[in-house]
């Protein structure tokens, strides 16, 4: 099995690990050892205990960044790595190349839904290594390829949105409580519905889903007259540029 050296036990290290580690064997590094230590009993990794905050590379080693991008210049990497690759956001290649010496490096921006391998991987970097970078995060999704320009974007897109649809999953949850069901019940409902329109959405472009729910003067036209008079589009394309231009 393929060795990873995993930087980092915050929620996307834990959130990569859930999906990579029936496919990777992950080894788990960190200032903090007693936090290494609890990660690692907790998903059942191996632990890599380091001295100094150094990290020892060798020509064969995949070292996986998960730490926050201020954390980076925190540690001390000794060797030459065969692979480096960093979800560290608004990290540049040449960055890491300053940092840590390796033959390739990318730059990968997956999302929460890697935990139950239904990520969506932006990826950039050296093309020499593009088949086994996206071999890694296809294991936990999809991946897309991209020119580093496009980073920003992507993070917005595939990084930050999750949580703009927990906002919408929330927000009609509520709904269905405020009108009369129980928590429960609407719970249920907006869970199925999501689960759904994904599969829906995979074959067929979302206005074509529009269209076939809204029937004319019917109650799914008067409910999307709602939303274009409070400018729901136009709130997304906001929230968008806005994680955009800090990514």
């Amino acid at each position: 099995m393929q060795s990873l050296i995993l930087l980092g036990y915050g929620k996307m290290a834990k959130a990569l690990a859930q999906g990579l580690k029936n496919k990777y064997k992950l080894l788990v590094c960190g200032r903090n050892l007693a936090k290494v230590q609890s990660f690692c009993e907790e998903l059942n990794l191996t632990p890599l205990f380091l001295e100094n905050s150094t990290i020892p590379l060798k020509e064969s080693d995949e070292i996986l960044l998960c730490v926050k991008p201020y954390a980076l210049n925190q540690f001390r990497f000794n060797g030459k790595a065969k692979c480096v690759y960093s979800i560290l956001n608004a990290t540049s290649l040449e960055t890491l190349k300053a940092v840590i010496e390796s033959q390739y490096y990318i730059r990968a921006m997956p999302n929460i839904c890697a935990s139950v391998g239904q990520s969506i991987t932006s990826l950039c970097g050296d093309l020499a290594f593009q088949k086994e970078a996206i071999a890694i995060f296809d294991s936990i999704g999809k991946s897309v390829w991209l020119e580093e320009k496009h980073f920003p974007l992507a993070t917005a897109l595939g990084g930050c949105a999750p949580a703009f649809l927990a906002l919408v999953a929330e927000s009609l949850i509520d709904s269905g409580g405020t009108y009369g069901l129980t928590r429960e019940d609407s719970t249920q409902i907006v869970r199925t519905l999501f689960s759904g329109f994904a599969s829906l959405l995979e074959q067929n472009h979302p206005t074509l889903l529009k269209e076939n729910v809204m029937s004319p003067g019917g109650s799914t036209a008067q409910g999307i007259a709602t939303l274009e008079k409070h400018a729901l589009k136009n709130a997304f394309l906001e929230a968008v540029l806005a994680s955009k231009n800090f990514a």
